[in-house]
């Protein structure tokens, strides 16, 4: 796909602005794997990173293959271990301890992350500054106490505005031709969570005059569970971005009913997919008595292409992540510990 990335240049040429030595700062990344990523890291080599100075830590639903290969054809370390049927959380949170066990004191230490793990592991670590980039992360983030900055691209209003509805509209077209693929007739849909993403999702589908019934995350998992068996939805939608059903909550509902079970936020962690997993493939659709997984439990969003939104739809995203590194290096003063916001001369370059 021939596209110029005219934003992400944008950005680079306002950041580039002062000459810096990047010689002693490290960069230790996790990120998803897919093109327009890639050509984030070569415009951070571009600035002046040097490639054996940033570590790049795949997550295994959301990593292209030739992708990684690319990567690591750059000099940059690229890690991506197999994928092992295990929760997503666990392995991720045992690769995020690998990746930060070597760093140094000596340098200065950039993190930019998607998830929040790598931060947390990090957390008494010799940390320069770091950036988190999702809801989930920033929830977690909130609860430890970090002695560096953390700049939350995660709640950035581009971000919450004009991501949300791309990556809604991205979940509709899949589900749709999962329905269609599954001859699922007339489906009935619950929702649960309406936080950006899912409020976008539901949107997205009643415009659509689907018969979608939503529920917030604060709602008791008891009325969620009695409503499930009372109606018995078809297709049920986790949007919470936290564990939602354990495996003795699935097998309690109705035996005689398929049930359909898709994520659209992070990692495997909505439903308990793992305990039904044997040697499958990491976007099969699992399938435990009458009960579908599908994508492995994996959002929705991502299935193993080098582009799962086109360029120009995810570029915003991608020149915050970037803008936020170069705006943290850049940065004469120290910025205050803990989380800030993400400055508002970035969000108003990428939206001007």
């Amino acid at each position: 796909m021939d596209y110029q990335y005219p934003l992400l240049k944008k950005i680079f040429n306002y950041y580039k602005r002062d000459k810096i030595d990047l010689s002693d700062f490290y960069l230790y990344t996790c990120q998803h794997l897919l093109n327009p990523q890639y050509e984030m890291y070569k415009m951070f080599i571009k600035f002046g990173f040097e490639p054996k100075n940033i570590t790049v830590l795949g997550k295994i639903y959301s990593s292209n293959v030739e992708i990684i290969e690319n990567l690591k054809s750059l000099g940059i370390q690229t890690i991506q271990p197999d994928f092992d049927n295990t929760p997503f959380d666990k392995e991720h949170k045992k690769n995020c301890k690998f990746v930060v066990r070597d760093m140094s004191p000596k340098h200065k230490n950039i993190i930019l992350d998607d998830g929040g793990c790598l931060i947390n592991e990090a957390k008494i670590k010799n940390i320069y500054f770091a950036v988190e980039q999702t809801s989930s992360g920033f929830n977690k983030l909130k609860k430890v106490k970090l002695n560096f900055p953390v700049l939350n691209v995660a709640r950035s209003k581009t971000k919450l505005t004009q991501e949300s509805p791309i990556i809604a509209r991205q979940a509709l077209e899949r589900i749709s031709a999962y329905i269609q693929n599954n001859n699922i007739n007339s489906p009935k849909i619950i929702i649960i969570g309406l936080g950006a993403i899912g409020n976008a999702v539901y949107q997205a589908f009643s415009e659509e005059d689907y018969n979608i019934k939503g529920f917030d995350i604060e709602t008791d998992k008891k009325d969620i569970l009695l409503y499930m068996k009372e109606e018995k939805p078809d297709i049920v939608i986790g949007a919470t971005g936290t564990k939602l059903l354990d495996k003795t909550d699935i097998e309690n509902l109705e035996s005689n009913h398929t049930y359909h079970f898709i994520s659209v936020s992070s990692s495997d962690r909505e439903f308990p997919v793992y305990y039904f997993r044997k040697n499958e493939k990491v976007h099969d659709d699992i399938k435990y008595n009458n009960f579908v997984f599908v994508n492995n439990g994996f959002p929705i969003s991502f299935k193993g292409n080098k582009y799962e939104l086109t360029p120009i739809e995810i570029e915003k995203t991608i020149a915050l992540l970037m803008g936020s590194v170069f705006y943290g290096i850049s940065q004469k003063n120290c910025m205050n510990k803990g989380i800030i916001n993400v400055p508002a001369e970035l969000e108003n370059l990428i939206n001007e």
